[in-house]
């Protein structure tokens, strides 16, 4: 069998080596002459093909520049939002003092790379990316067909397989010649050009509430707990349950003669057990007979040696309570975090729960559909608020310059100056939020040091 971190250690060592061989290949000139280019180690293949395909697409004018203009006050409303959650991190962050070493302080979990992040599963973590990607950079093209401006490109993404698609728009007819003496058969106006950039963020907005509205509906409505009782999600070894056949995966149903239900019911029963006292355990896979361990953190009091967590049931209606609770802005916190306590229905978690009603004669493979919408979901929904951030090169922060300039322009009319203007308030923010996410990852460091 190969060993993991051996494993592990060849795919990097693989990456690596490609991205050498193609950063030399884009050196001499070779992935240019066949309409290649780099993002470090991304390949953007590019092809003339699927023009006419965007442009049947963009045929409905009116509804796509009015799906656009709906997108645009919820920019500048997530913009604010997540500006000020940034300052609140910030403040946070200077009066306290770094975190211990853990999954939620590691540097690697602020990004959002399926499978380098432990808390996104590669399988839906990619995903929900590719979907992210694909109906971001569409939604820019369609909007850009609509409006006139020249798509010069669509483009394959890949890092060894495929991760997503992109979009080549022209910047000239964008945001206007960076030479006065060329000239581009059209330049977008004002309107025209946040429009255009808004699409994306847009559309990754609609696609989240569309996937949530199907998962926190239908979905989470068919799916029920095996049984009612106490999930183990971890087995000590060398302590009484291990040692008389507890399983992880198992749920604790009585203990004695006593349910328990919840965490609560099963506290009550093993409260001032003692350390030799045997009790006896029911659970979904058998009875066992167990004699209690002494708790080194009360030496009065028994321990079996197992992890739980809340019930099933207790778990479920949790879940299902996220959407009541966006009217608070610790609902949407919960919902912006909610990887940190929800993964999806993966690993020892399906053995608790069973699709039921209609849903039942598709089996575990229910569980499918339920991980890829709520991946695809909270994806798009956080890479719809990344992109709100004021600071180029994210959407946000063209659309800020685009109101900058709107406000500049109420003052004087020198283009020149406004322009100016708009560029040094824009990168400023820019210049923050950067350097408030770099704050960041320093402070979660030191707490290694």
């Amino acid at each position: 069998m190969i060993d993991t971190d051996l494993l592990i250690g060849l795919i990097i060592s693989i990456f690596f080596l490609r991205w050498i061989v193609i950063y030399h290949l884009d050196k001499r000139g070779t992935l240019k002459k066949y309409n290649i280019s780099t993002i470090g180690p991304i390949l953007m293949i590019r092809t003339l093909k699927g023009q006419k395909f965007l442009e049947r697409i963009a045929r409905p004018k009116r509804f796509w520049r009015a799906f656009a203009s709906f997108g645009i006050p919820l920019i500048f409303i997530s913009m604010v939002s997540m500006f000020a959650l940034i300052l609140y991190a910030d403040v946070h962050m200077l009066t306290s003092p770094p975190p211990p070493p853990g999954p939620l302080s590691s540097p690697l979990n602020m990004l959002l790379i399926p499978g380098l992040n432990q808390f996104i599963p590669l399988v839906w973590g990619l995903i929900g990316l590719i979907v992210t990607l694909v109906v971001h950079e569409f939604s820019h093209a369609i909007l850009a067909k609509v409006e006139g401006i020249k798509v010069k490109s669509l483009a394959l993404l890949t890092v060894i397989l495929p991760i997503g698609a992109g979009t080549e728009i022209d910047e000239d007819e964008l945001f206007g010649p960076e030479e006065k003496s060329s000239k581009p058969e059209k330049v977008a106006t004002s309107k025209e050009r946040v429009r255009i950039l808004s699409a994306g963020v847009a559309s990754n907005f609609f696609i989240a509430f569309v996937a949530f509205a199907l998962f926190f509906g239908p979905v989470m409505g068919s799916i029920a707990p095996q049984e009612e009782g106490i999930p183990i999600y971890g087995v000590i070894e060398g302590y009484p349950a291990g040692d008389s056949g507890i399983t992880e995966g198992s749920i604790i149903l009585k203990i004695d003669d006593q349910r328990t239900k919840t965490l609560d019911d099963f506290h009550k029963a093993m409260d001032k057990r003692s350390p030799g006292e045997e009790i006896r355990i029911r659970t979904n896979r058998g009875e066992y007979n167990v004699i209690l361990a002494e708790n080194p953190a009360d030496t009065t009091r028994g321990r079996l040696g197992i992890s739980l967590d809340y019930s099933p049931g207790e778990s479920l209606n949790a879940i299902k309570s996220v959407p009541s609770s966006l009217t608070s802005v610790k609902g949407w916190l919960t919902l912006y975090g909610l990887p940190f306590i929800f993964g999806g229905f993966i690993g020892d978690l399906n053995s608790f729960y069973s699709p039921v009603g209609a849903a039942s004669f598709l089996g575990d493979g229910f569980f499918w559909i339920a991980n890829a919408l709520f991946w695809i979901a909270w994806i798009n929904f956080i890479a719809g608020l990344f992109n709100c951030l004021p600071a180029t090169p994210l959407d946000g922060g063209y659309i800020f310059k685009e109101a900058l300039s709107k406000i500049f322009g109420r003052f004087t009319r020198n283009g020149e100056r406004i322009t100016k203007a708009s560029n040094t308030v824009a990168n400023i923010f820019g210049l923050m939020i950067f350097s408030s996410i770099l704050f960041t990852v320093i402070w979660q460091c030191m707490g290694y040091l």
